[in-house]
């Protein structure tokens, strides 16, 4: 008898206690993402264009490069992906596309429009002239904005990009399986924790959907990041500009919509890098000279983040030289830090 008068009571306690838990763990949760977005907020600006608003960042000094992110993604990922180009010298203005945390989709949810909004916001910052860089699903943003206005730019760089001539790999595309793999705020938050916490096998990971390389492959590409501190500290601001995914998801539903860009009858110089294993992105077929005059640069032994592992060094210089050979225009202001 008294075991079945307390066997509620202690099942009522286990209960408070669990929701208690629960609770604390929610409140714990909604503190960490509305202090990411703080933090996005701090690092950012939004101006109101005829469009709508749209946000950015302007960061270092030199000569100027328009970079646009791919997704999901946001400013935040276009300058973890560009940040060696600061510190090579360029001033890198990052823009969230569209549909990407302060940007809403209704500034310009087709690459034409992006295009428009990006000119529009390089007149509100008196920059004249720039390079242009399309990473993955911005590829086509960047394809228009040269497109677009040729004045304006004086070089393209393709880096992993996803064009008509460079179509992603059929089946589920790499932005929806990542986006399916987080699973939303929540999950965006485990993926960032279990990128500190454990690194090695987030690489792994990350390799098995971006890559066609074998085991052996895996484990070199896994190594060589672990063993360079600039290449994981990029890692975890790769992984970090998917979180919170929320302010993510609408842009990434707009760009799977869109249809490609060709980067056919571009009249600045282009360069395509990308990397012979590239899961997402499958390098397009033929020799460099089918291109012609697209400059290609084929890394063998690197999948679609080819800023990342052994053969990013390789990438860079190639990004370097190109830049430095064609983009020959300084910002007037020669800001030396645009935050």
């Amino acid at each position: 008898m008294t075991t079945r008068r307390l066997l509620p009571r202690f099942v009522f306690l286990v209960v408070v206690c669990a929701l208690f838990g629960i609770g604390g763990f929610l409140a714990w949760f909604q503190s960490w993402r509305a202090g990411q977005m703080l933090d996005l907020a701090a690092r950012s600006e939004v101006v109101e264009l005829s469009a709508g608003k749209m946000e950015f960042a302007l960061r270092g000094g030199g000569k100027p490069l328009l970079v646009f992110h791919s997704a999901p993604g946001g400013y935040d990922q276009a300058m973890a992906l560009g940040g060696f180009l600061e510190e090579e010298g360029f001033q890198i203005l990052a823009p969230s596309r569209p549909g990407y945390l302060r940007t809403p989709l209704s500034t310009g949810p087709t690459p034409q429009k992006q295009a428009e909004a990006s000119a529009e916001l390089l007149d509100h910052l008196e920059i004249p002239k720039v390079a242009v860089v399309g990473f993955g699903w911005g590829g086509s943003t960047a394809v228009e904005f040269a497109r677009r206005f040729p004045d304006r730019t004086s070089a393209l760089v393709l880096v992993s990009a996803a064009t008509s001539e460079t179509p992603p790999a059929p089946g589920i595309p790499l932005p929806e399986t990542v986006a399916e793999k987080i699973g939303g705020d929540l999950g965006s938050w485990r993926f960032v924790k279990n990128a500190e916490r454990k690194p090695a096998r987030m690489l792994e990971d990350a390799f098995e959907l971006t890559s066609t390389g074998n085991a052996e492959a895996r484990s070199a590409w896994r190594d060589f990041v672990l063993q360079d501190p600039s290449g994981l500290e990029r890692f975890h601001e790769i992984i970090l500009s998917l979180a919170p995914m929320a302010s993510r998801e609408a842009g990434l539903e707009n760009d799977l919509r869109q249809p490609l860009a060709s980067f056919r009858g571009l009249t600045p110089p282009v360069l395509l890098v990308q990397g012979a294993m590239d899961k997402a992105v499958p390098p397009a077929a033929g020799e460099p000279e089918v291109f012609f005059p697209v400059e290609l640069f084929r890394l063998p032994g690197e999948g679609h983040l080819v800023l990342l592992g052994p053969g990013f060094p390789a990438a860079a210089k190639r990004v370097l030289d190109f830049l430095n050979l064609h983009h020959t225009v300084e910002n007037p202001e020669d800001t030396t830090d645009g935050e």
